[in-house]
């Protein structure tokens, strides 16, 4: 009999075999890390949005100690796991975690910058994208930062052409089939928006122009910058 934890640990192990398929997606969480080290200083207050798989914490490692960081995630399950992650990079008693959402965090500006990576292409666009982005600016002081990485597609048909070079990237790294087959079916099922709609509902919750820092096949990364109050 498995318990539920070891069932925690299959569900994000084969998450991140499906990430792993995705070309520089690795990179992407170094990347991350490199941006925040550049971007904000010592004692910085960093909230890390959807935190449950951990990897934002992993990327940071050490670099996690110059910052007061806030972990939140709806789900107390990913939010464990997470928690392992911070003690197995020596960063549990420097991290504060919370169940929950951004919109439940006190509804004032006391975060420096903030992530959110693959969080949003999961809520539909029916109000509720706007709200998450419109919660993470309303907990930026002016003038912090937004980094969010998201699925997102520029057009009809652009999903079907990219299909070929993930499979042949996904046999390169030798990945899990089954992952791969996950994305696909994934994907199409998601509320996932083109850049166009992207940038709009940056500009309606109260950010910047955001300035795209990754790219490959249908992920994207943005830097925005919380405009004045």
């Amino acid at each position: 009999m498995t318990s539920a934890t070891d069932h925690q640990i299959d569900r994000i192990a084969m998450y991140r075999e499906m990430q792993r398929a995705i070309p520089g997606l690795d990179g992407m969480y170094r990347l991350v890390s490199a941006l925040i080290a550049s971007l904000a200083g010592k004692g910085a207050r960093l909230l890390i949005a959807g935190a449950g798989g951990g990897r934002e914490i992993a990327a940071l490692g050490a670099n996690a100690q110059a910052f007061e960081i806030t972990a939140i995630d709806p789900s107390g399950d990913n939010l464990e796991t997470a928690k392992q992650v911070a003690e197995q990079v020596g960063m549990s008693g420097r991290i504060t975690f919370f169940r929950g959402t951004a919109s439940d965090l006190p509804s004032r500006p006391c975060f420096d910058i903030a992530t959110s990576l693959l969080v949003m292409h999961h809520l539909r666009d029916d109000g509720t994208k706007l709200a998450y982005l419109t919660a993470l600016a309303d907990r930026l002081t002016p003038g912090g930062t937004l980094i969010h990485a998201d699925a997102c597609l520029g057009g009809t048909g652009e999903f079907e052409m990219l299909i070929p070079a993930y499979l042949a990237h996904a046999d390169l790294v030798g990945a899990n089939p089954h992952a791969t087959r996950l994305e696909l079916e994934a994907i199409p099922r998601m509320p996932v928006v083109p850049e166009t709609r992207m940038r709009a509902l940056f500009a309606q919750a109260g950010f910047g122009e955001p300035r795209e820092v990754f790219r490959s096949l249908w992920y994207r990364c943005w830097v925005s910058t919380r405009t004045g109050m």
